[in-house]
């Protein structure tokens, strides 16, 4: 889809037990791309959940009051249901800052899926970076400074905290700035600004200040992997080895759904 990130799987309907085969062939693509799309899907809500579970344990989620109610593994990102901004509008949920997902828990998922529900007319495209590349872009220098730091997480800064979810942020996670993922054995930039208490040793500001920095020198505009929504897509995402965002080109009101699955991950190290 892009010289740096991102795969199209053609010619497969998940609906129902995958074979070795074709698992062998999507896992693998997900592992060399990062990022995989497998176009026009159909997938019930208790389909979704079955396929997604062969690629490990679905992650309990965040936001529990917009969990499905059947099955409660699925959120329903509904942009008609965002939190309203200081300026009186609907916020583009993820759209704030380049993040990988969840790195408030112990162990954050190592795949996120995301099952296009309903599109706005224009718009409502997701970015994608390739966090190795980011850290490759780091002097020698720079990237050994880095690589020594850790990241204290709790809850998202910017959204109004849900009773409901105090067990999810109750004890602050701690992980590493950069992360060796587990089956490549490649380095790459991790880190959820908006969760981010701080990184060790420094204030607030002192931590936003090097996260901003840092994301300002490594992401690059010309290699990113700018995602197009279909109805029925289906994107697979390695949360080990990218960083993401939602585009804010559209109206949040008008109604853009997107069904949200993770797959619990390992410890960052």
């Amino acid at each position: 889809m892009s010289p740096f990130l991102g795969a199209e799987i053609e010619g497969v309907n998940l609906c129902g037990t995958l074979s070795s085969e074709v698992f062998a062939a999507i896992n693998n693509a997900l592992l060399e791309h990062i990022v995989v799309v497998v176009r026009g899907q159909k997938l019930s809500p208790k389909t979704y959940v079955e396929v997604m579970s062969q690629f490990g344990v679905p992650g309990k989620q965040s936001h529990s009051e917009e969990l499905h109610r059947d099955h409660p593994e699925i959120w329903i990102i509904d942009s008609r249901n965002s939190e309203i901004d200081a300026a009186g509008k609907r916020m583009v949920f993820g759209s704030e800052c380049w993040h990988t997902d969840h790195t408030h828990l112990q162990k954050p998922p190592k795949l996120t899926s995301l099952y296009a529900v309903r599109l706005p007319e224009t718009g409502g495209d997701t970015e994608f970076a390739n966090a190795y590349r980011l850290y490759g872009r780091l002097s020698a220098k720079r990237s050994e400074t880095v690589s020594k730091l850790y990241v204290i997480y709790g809850a998202d800064r910017h959204l109004t905290f849900r009773e409901a979810d105090r067990d999810s942020f109750s004890v602050p996670s701690r992980h590493p700035l950069v992360r060796t993922h587990p089956e490549t054995g490649r380095r790459a930039l991790y880190i959820h600004p908006l969760k981010m208490q701080s990184i060790e040793g420094m204030t607030t500001e002192e931590s936003e200040t090097v996260v901003n920095e840092l994301l300002e020198a490594t992401i690059d505009l010309s290699e990113l992997y700018r995602h197009q929504w279909r109805l029925g897509d289906l994107v697979l995402i390695d949360n080990r080895a990218c960083l993401h965002k939602a585009a804010r080109d559209y109206d949040p009101t008008v109604g853009r759904v997107m069904h949200r699955m993770i797959i619990e991950g390992d410890r960052p190290v």
